[in-house]
């Protein structure tokens, strides 16, 4: 008799342990189909928030199988050093599981309605990754990322704004490191309820104007209703003129600044700059002093540079020791005439 419950729980444990581990393996199939591209999105968990609880309950259930099964004297050579090993792997799951909890994944609203996008935030150490993903049924593609400066979560606050012209969807917010993400338009909700269950209210629409600047980041660019890409792109100019040759970028590619009419112009323009130059150290010193020389303000936020003259504003990172790149973008308000 008391046998059967120990039986008992063992079973218990090895079945949920099964549907724990062909979790894992179907996230962990998905995710390396398209180049990593790919994942499983269900509902507001995506596959970073699924492996963080589908892997510490596998190490505890696995656990707790090899603590119900009575073994025999012999045994427990083999048996006392699994308990270990499988407690070990417990410990690392709910430290790494730590590490990847308190993100958001929360669906890209349109005027109260799904566009068929998701974004997921997470905070791994002091920024904010952002990324878009485009769900199909239970799994999403990644189509934009990018980082929030301030270490929040500004689409799950509703700090962002959409403007659709029929055919694109342009995403933006002042909290974003970068430029506007550009996203095709999806086929639109067919019923009045934007794809929602009957009964469901629309979702909250985003607030209309992205939330003000923390203070720490600096003033904010005074709105300017005028076509500002010129700008931009001089600035831009000025920055590639200021750094130490050669530019290249992540992939080796020389850097050249854009033309004017290649920069969006919907609200707000900008261009995120990526790039190694012969001297990091030398080049971004460089940078900052002529963004100084041409009369633009000084501010830092967190392991960040900015400059801005109430119109144009450059945030700039050098991360030199992490990926040997130098990280600046420049972004202002613009209206085409």
């Amino acid at each position: 008799m008391r046998r059967r419950p120990r039986t008992a729980v063992a079973l218990a444990a090895t079945g949920l342990l099964m549907l724990c581990l062909a979790l894992l393996t179907i996230v962990i199939a998905v995710g390396a189909r398209g180049d990593g591209r790919t994942e499983v999105v269900v509902g507001s968990w995506d596959a970073d928030a699924i492996l963080s609880v589908a892997g510490p309950a596998s190490a505890l259930l696995l656990l707790v199988v090899l603590c119900a099964i009575r073994a025999p004297r012999w045994w427990l050579l083999l048996f006392v050093p699994l308990r270990l090993a499988a407690g070990v792997v417990l410990l690392g799951a709910l430290l790494l599981a730590a590490f990847t909890t308190g993100g958001t994944v929360v669906p890209l609203v349109v005027d109260g309605c799904r566009s068929g996008y998701v974004v997921s935030e997470r905070r791994p150490w002091d920024e904010t990754d952002v990324r878009v993903l485009r769900v199909d049924g239970l799994t999403g593609t990644l189509v934009a990322s990018g980082t929030a400066r301030d270490g929040g979560h500004p689409f799950a606050d509703g700090d962002y704004r959409v403007v659709s012209d029929g055919e694109n969807l342009r995403v933006r917010s002042s909290r974003l490191t970068g430029p506007t993400f550009v996203l095709p338009v999806l086929a639109g909700p067919v019923s009045g309820s934007c794809g929602l269950p009957d009964g469901q209210a629309p979702l909250p629409t985003p607030t209309a104007e992205p939330a003000a600047r923390q203070s720490e980041e600096g003033p904010a660019p005074a709105p300017l209703l005028g076509d500002t890409r010129a700008e931009v792109a001089r600035m831009v100019q000025v920055t590639l003129d200021a750094a130490t040759a050669p530019v290249r970028d992540a992939d080796g590619a020389f850097v050249e600044a854009p033309a004017a009419s290649d920069l969006p112009c919907d609200g707000t323009t900008g261009i995120a700059l990526v790039f190694a130059t012969g001297d990091n150290s030398a080049s971004y010193a460089s940078i900052l002093a002529a963004w100084d020389a041409e009369g633009f303000s000084a501010d830092r936020a967190m392991q960040e540079d900015l400059r801005d003259n109430g119109v144009v504003r450059l945030a700039a990172r050098d991360r030199s020791t992490i990926d040997g790149l130098l990280h600046l973008s420049l972004t202002a308000p613009c209206r085409a005439s």
